[in-house]
């Protein structure tokens, strides 16, 4: 049997004060009336519950007494919500019943949070919490955990707990029963620790301290437990202990696999890269007249022996101008072609006190896996010089088997992509985290930062 629990924490920092509930949460449920309506009212925690609220006038009475003596009268108008009471859900492989409700907020009333109090007789109570869409399970602590409350980070089986937020908590609207005096614009301080996907809270009011620990659960997993047919509350905003997008040490498991990935792939280049013949195969120069516009040259036959890369380099000598040449690489055989352009061009000048420059005089294209056989280079021209009556100028040579940086620049940034962009999105959500704490400086070596939302004295 799960030890029978007594406070919580709430998901925005607020842990129900509690009184130890007895050890055998085994109770009939019993029926009574309301004193100040005459409702009809239900207890299913029978000795451990002390106060009911009735859901029909907001009386809160003591059922301890039995006179069922009135508490306070609120005569407000019973309020719906999400999960109504008598709810049954299974959870965790047990099934629970929603018995209480509460509704609270920050100090400033601008932000609310749904704490919804469940019972299973043999299980004892637990607490289901509703903040901005995101939810929790929570269960409360019967022991002490040094430091709780005070420190700036506390451990807990093992595993660290960082402060989130420390203010007060202000209850607003009830309705059910409770195993513990309830009391609307009752005031309580507390403080959040977290260590996604669980959170440690901490709550004191009247010299009383309640620890609780909550985990991170998915809306429709609620849904479901819960048969609820209504929309659930939109997700805003990322929860102070929602799990991250990835598992804790994934990055530096990606970061370490593509780091040896890189090693051995930029190994295997260079030793390529020294393997490589850089056979010149081919070469020649020439120029073309502006009358002979139009017109496909055509270079000397060249052999390439084998199947590989090849590397065809074109140069001009221009100076602030332009040309642009057409080639194309044909198989004399197959008549297979590769078509491509070369664009060349320089400017420069003197401005402002200093020297100026920019393009080159030469342009470069590397094909891959080209089949060996007899080959020529058919070449046509534009330039700019066409309008003044100069002839155009070129050197064309032709390299095989070359050894390629690019080829290694393009390994490293394929390898990678994945972890740098799972970094980013890690370090993106995170710092929306971060951004609902006002101990983000606490954490700057995690590179964390943000605002808190609770008032702290």
């Amino acid at each position: 049997m799960d030890e029978i629990i007594t406070p919580h924490v709430s998901e925005s920092g607020a842990l129900q004060q509690a009184r130890s509930p007895a050890e055998n949460p085994k109770g009939k449920p019993k029926l009574f009336n309301c004193p100040a309506c005459g409702g009809a009212l239900e207890i299913k925690a029978v000795g451990i519950s002390i106060d009911a609220v009735c859901r029909y006038c907001s009386t809160v009475i003591d059922v301890t007494d039995e006179n069922y003596r009135i508490i306070s009268h609120a005569n407000k108008k019973n309020r719906s919500t999400l999960i109504e009471m008598g709810a049954r859900g299974r959870l965790q492989g047990i099934d629970w019943e929603v018995i209480g409700y509460m509704d609270k907020s920050d100090g400033s009333g601008e932000y609310h949070w749904d704490e919804y109090l469940l019972f299973n007789p043999y299980h004892g109570f637990r607490f289901l919490v509703q903040s901005a869409g995101h939810w929790s399970f929570v269960k409360v602590l019967r022991r002490d955990v040094p430091g709780a409350g005070f420190a700036q980070e506390v451990l807990l089986d093992g595993e660290e707990f960082r402060i989130f937020l420390k203010g007060h908590a202000f209850v607003r609207y009830v309705k059910g029963e409770f195993y513990w005096r309830v009391k609307v614009d009752e005031r309580t301080e507390v403080a959040d620790y977290i260590s996604p996907p669980l959170m440690l809270s901490v709550e004191s009011h009247d010299q009383e301290i309640n620890i609780s620990l909550g985990q991170y659960i998915a809306a429709n997993e609620i849904k479901e437990a819960f048969k609820i047919t209504s929309e659930m509350p939109a997700k805003t905003g990322v929860a102070p202990h929602q799990p991250s997008p990835y598992p804790k040490g994934y990055l530096w498991k990606i970061w370490k696999v593509a780091f040896i990935a890189i090693v051995c792939a930029v190994g295997i280049h260079i030793l390529m890269a020294f393997m490589a013949e850089n056979a010149h195969v081919y070469s020649t120069q020439g120029y073309i007249q502006p009358y002979q516009k139009g017109q496909t040259f055509s270079s000397a036959a060249f052999q390439l022996p084998e199947a590989g890369n090849v590397l065809i380099q074109s140069a001009s000598p221009v100076q602030n101008d332009w040309v642009e040449l057409g080639l194309s690489l044909v198989n004399e055989q197959t008549h297979e072609a590769y078509n491509f352009q070369h664009a060349i061009e320089y400017y420069s000048g003197y401005a402002g006190g200093e020297s100026w420059h920019e393009g080159a005089q030469f342009d470069t294209t590397t094909l891959s896996r080209v089949p060996p056989g007899s080959y020529r280079l058919l070449i046509d021209a534009e330039w700019g010089a066409f309008q003044n009556g100069a002839p155009v100028t070129f050197s064309i040579s032709v390299t095989r088997d070359v050894s390629s940086v690019s080829n290694i620049l393009l390994t490293f940034w394929l390898l990678i992509v994945y972890p740098f962009f799972a970094s980013i999105r890690m370090l993106f959500f995170e710092t929306k985290r971060w951004s609902d704490s006002d101990f983000a400086h606490s954490n700057d070596a995690h590179g964390d930062e943000g605002n808190n939302n609770f008032d702290d004295d």
